[in-house]
């Protein structure tokens, strides 16, 4: 039995068993309706879109590495080769404070909601000092941005660093120091070949096979779509890894490049969408090139503008820039969707219950505000009218209030003690997706600028590429209809 046979065999259960619904977790979620019909090119990224490599394994390889980097070449402490990678510590979607050793997670208004300073939480009141409400600007100097799952191990490594440097451990001039100088050990650790060779030399462990992946790619293609691949990455990784996960899945399409009708390789992105230089064909391979830029690539596949839909998972090399300087549709691979969904559903009543708590609480604290309101009212009639009052009348006035007072400060502490109760509450569901940080897409009520960041710049977003597969190339992918507060009533 082949690969192809197999794959095929792994692919029907989600259409015989008897549901219509797709699992969460292998749908396209649509921020702007997407019709498929009208999309002529289909490009993908490599590195986690692609190919899905095994983390944490993946993460704590480029962690020690860079260790050790920092270590040897930048004279750090063997300290640094002790500490265990967590690959808890940190997600997706936060900032470096290469300034001041803080990490950080915003909202949508680019405002500070948590903060780590090494790997210690930082108390509300200290986040506050530092960064009081005010909108934090990312393009400052010393900032960066972990739009990446490469770049997980990084801010790590650069919170333990912080850790050493305050304990005594580790010397350097500043914080900003550290964060430079950790920004060098991860890039070297990238650019220098030694892990990539290991990541080939055990492709088996570090990039596991998803059978749906040949489905979704042969599908688009026998339907008439022109496939191309994007990747930063250079050909002889490229070739190794897709090596890996496509030769010989389908008799029709023995090789990898058979499922491409262009492929380009150190394309430079974000640059490849800023910058015009020619392209270079790579020999004994056709269709097959280093360089060029979104023009050229346009003008070989006979597609422009919203007739290309580009997959990627690098919010701003691959989303944003292809949307905003190339005007292309855009999909965004987020590996991490999957463990949310599945942790949403795992959480539904306690969802339920906190919106059930925070509606009651509400209606509390407004009733309270409607007799503290009477309570002023009534005053204000008892000092307007002072001695015109009957004896009776100032009584019964006094008494009211009193009353209006009573009932105020028992809806109060009421409220104080659901707050309590709702508090206790998100904290266990938030601490569920992650101790530090909660949700990748929200913070009590807010959503991130993770989450903003997707709903601009994203046409749609799901966990994997095999979840294409599931979809009718010539079909819509609608997006919810927009609502107003008031519409959602009804």
């Amino acid at each position: 039995m082949t690969a192809w046979d197999l794959a095929l065999l792994a692919a029907p259960p989600l259409l015989l068993n008897g549901e219509d619904r797709l699992p969460p977790e292998r749908k396209l979620f649509a921020l702007r309706t997407l019709p498929l019909g009208e999309i002529q090119a289909i490009g993908f990224d490599m590195d986690h879109t692609l190919a899905r490599y095994r983390a944490p394994e993946i993460d704590e390889l480029a962690f020690k590495k860079a260790a050790r980097f920092l270590v040897r070449d930048r004279g750090y402490s063997p300290w640094l080769l002790e500490i265990e990678y967590d690959p808890a510590f940190a997600v997706r979607g936060l900032v470096l404070d290469g300034l001041r050793g803080n990490l950080l997670k915003l909202n949508r208004e680019r405002q500070v909601v948590r903060a780590c300073h090494g790997t210690r939480a930082m108390p509300r009141p200290a986040l506050d000092a530092v960064y009081s409400r005010r909108r934090l600007s990312t393009t400052a100097k010393g900032f960066r941005s972990i739009d990446t799952l490469f770049e997980i191990p990084e801010s790590h490594l650069y919170a333990r660093m912080v850790d050493g440097f305050d304990q005594g451990r580790l010397k350097a001039e500043n914080y900003l120091q550290l964060f430079r100088d950790v920004r060098w050990a991860v890039d070297t650790t990238h650019r220098n070949g030694e892990m990539k060779m290991e990541i080939l030399e055990h492709r088996d462990f570090f990039i596991p096979h998803d059978p749906q992946l040949a489905l979704a790619l042969d599908r688009l293609k026998r339907e008439g779509k022109k496939l191309f691949l994007l990747t930063n990455s250079e050909w002889s990784f490229t070739a190794g890894v897709l090596g890996h996960l496509l030769d010989g899945q389908d008799p029709a399409r023995p090789r990898w490049t058979d499922y491409f009708d262009l492929v380009v390789v150190s394309s430079r992105k974000p640059g490849f969408f800023l910058d015009t230089p020619e392209p270079v064909p790579l020999e004994g391979w056709p269709r097959c090139f280093t360089g060029g830029h979104a023009a050229w690539l346009e003008a070989q596949l006979g597609a422009e503008g919203e007739q290309v839909l580009y997959v990627g998972d690098h919010i701003y090399g691959d989303v944003l820039r292809s949307k905003k300087n190339a005007s292309w549709r855009t999909l965004l691979l987020v590996p991490e969707l999957e463990h949310e969904i599945k942790l949403l559903e795992a959480r539904n009543q306690d969802m339920r219950d906190l919106l059930r708590l925070e509606t009651i609480r509400r209606r509390t604290l407004r009733r309270a505000s409607v007799l503290m309101d009477q309570w002023k009212r009534n005053r204000v009639r008892r000092h307007v009218l002072g001695a015109r009052l009957s004896t009776e009348a100032a009584i019964a006035l006094d008494h009211e209030a009193a009353h209006l007072a009573s009932s105020a400060e028992a809806l109060q502490r009421r409220a104080e003690l659901q707050n309590l109760e709702l508090d206790t509450l998100t904290k266990s569901v938030e601490a569920a997706f992650n101790p530090t940080w909660g949700p990748m897409f929200r913070d009590r009520d807010e959503q991130t600028r993770f989450a903003d960041q997707i709903q601009q710049f994203a046409c749609a977003y799901t966990g994997r590429v095999g979840n294409l597969y599931m979809y009718d190339p010539h079909a819509t992918v609608y997006a919810p209809l927009p609502a107003l507060p008031h519409e959602r009533m009804m």
